[in-house]
């Protein structure tokens, strides 16, 4: 039998024998999470770190009229789970009773061969991984003589398996891997130095693209040597993909429920109305092949999906948990999301991304006459606030002039409203790219008029 149908059947059979623990008339729900991951940084040509971590534990949700006790134990052994049961149905005991603390019931059968699990991660030698890392030093190094130095570069990956079982007939589990790969190099002329970025991810070590994070983190470095500020004024901005990727964590915070719940939503109460351009739909899927967050289940439960939140520039909803979609009179989108087992079903994105359009990095920026190409942003998550939809954040990037990249720019800033840059996106390209980060963001390169760049001189 398979790890994680063993981790599955393991978790029905102590849901059935927790059941007399937990109360008569109580609820309840078990979820496993073990993770396994080894992170290796080098630096000049020698490994500076290599870390594994292994973590594995069990979260027990107890309803019982509407009380919800919480606890946990860090282990897989029925000892723990059993205590962990008792102390969360004596927190039942004591907590206000909410009509909306719900647990999911069966939504028929999950999916299955997602592609989000390879052997090879686990196959893979550590000697063979520390390689990797070494590998993308040097091939950032040779990329360009003003590459003085690689700042750092990383080689990471992870072995998950989930479970989760409830007393309701929910039951299923999944095992995935996750690698990624990283460098910061840094570019030096004279007195100037500029640093560049670039990453890849994919599910076994053999598909990260070494020499094309190295040349694409070398090019961003060096291109930005002899930079300056600019006037400030009112001007076409295009968002490289992974800054607009950037800026989709903006929106995945503000399109949250439990965030509108909570009135923390520039979007609050603004669903069925316009709030982009006609070029602007933002879609979530849990089930889109290739994604960093794809699975087939979210971590209540509930089957995950494809849904459109903003649809042709219009807000067609939120993203759900079970709590939120209660309180807002809907159903769960499948969007309950953990950090890990010690902690209560929150809401977040699976892959959240700007659906694309037509057109190159390069072809956008030939049709721009005048503008700046945004090629880093500094600060976003204090810089872009999905309460206020306030925009305030330090940026990097090229003067663009008749379709043609010029000076390379420093010291300015992108300043408005995130409505406003929604509402006058003029074209969304087809270089769609996701960052792994906060659940997993995408964008491809998108161009906005009238966005106001503050700078110097």
């Amino acid at each position: 039998m398979e790890a994680r149908a063993e981790l599955r059947s393991l978790l029905e059979e102590w849901v059935e024998r927790a059941r007399t623990l937990a109360g008569e008339g109580a609820e309840l729900e078990l979820y496993a999470q073990e993770h396994r991951g080894l992170t290796v940084k080098v630096y000049g040509g020698e490994v500076e770190s290599l870390r594994y971590a292994h973590s594995r534990g069990l979260g027990v949700r107890v309803l019982k009229g509407g009380r919800l006790g919480y606890a946990y134990c860090t282990g897989f052994d029925w000892e723990e789970c059993r205590r962990a049961v008792e102390e969360a149905a004596a927190i039942a005991l004591f907590s206000a009773p909410d009509e909306h603390n719900r647990l999911p019931w069966p939504g028929g059968a999950y999916p299955e061969d997602l592609g989000i699990y390879h052997p090879e991660v686990e196959g893979t030698s550590s000697d063979e991984k520390v390689e990797i890392a070494l590998r993308l030093e040097e091939f950032t190094i040779s990329r360009d003589p003003r590459i003085k130095r690689v700042e750092t570069a990383v080689y990471a990956d992870a072995v998950s398996e989930v479970a989760v079982a409830n007393s309701l007939g929910v039951s299923g589990s999944y095992r995935s891997t996750e690698c990624q790969c990283y460098v910061f190099p840094i570019a030096e002329e004279g007195e100037e130095s500029q640093t560049g970025f670039s990453f890849d991810v994919a599910v076994k070590p053999s598909d990260l693209d070494l020499e094309r994070v190295a040349g694409e983190a070398a090019d961003r470095a060096t291109c930005l040597l002899g930079s300056r500020s600019m006037p400030s004024r009112r001007t076409t901005v295009v968002l490289d993909n992974m800054v607009a990727a950037e800026f989709m964590g903006m929106l995945a915070a503000a399109l949250s429920a439990e965030a509108v719940l909570k009135a923390r939503s520039f979007l609050a109460g603004r669903q069925g109305d316009r709030v982009a351009s006609s070029l602007v739909t933002v879609v979530d899927d849990g089930l889109l092949p290739g994604a960093p967050s794809t699975a087939p289940f979210d971590d209540e439960g509930v089957p995950t999906r494809r849904k459109e939140l903003i649809s042709e520039g219009v807000l067609v909803g939120y993203l759900h948990n079970m709590y939120t979609a209660s309180r807002s009179g809907t159903e769960s989108t499948g969007n309950a999301t953990r950090s890990s087992f010690r902690e209560r079903p929150g809401v977040g994105a699976t892959n959240l991304f700007l659906l694309t359009g037509k057109g190159t990095r390069e072809e956008l920026v030939r049709g721009v006459e005048d503008g700046v190409l945004i090629l880093q942003v500094v600060g976003a998550h204090a810089g872009a606030n999905p309460v206020s939809g306030e925009i305030s954040l330090g940026a990097l990037g090229l003067r663009i002039r008749n379709g043609e990249l010029e000076q390379p720019l420093r010291e300015i800033t992108l300043a408005g409203k995130a409505t406003d840059f929604l509402r006058h996106t003029v074209a969304v390209g087809e270089d769609l790219r996701f960052l792994p980060f906060e659940g997993s963001l995408g964008a491809p390169t998108v161009v906005v008029e009238g966005v106001m760049v503050s700078g110097r001189g």
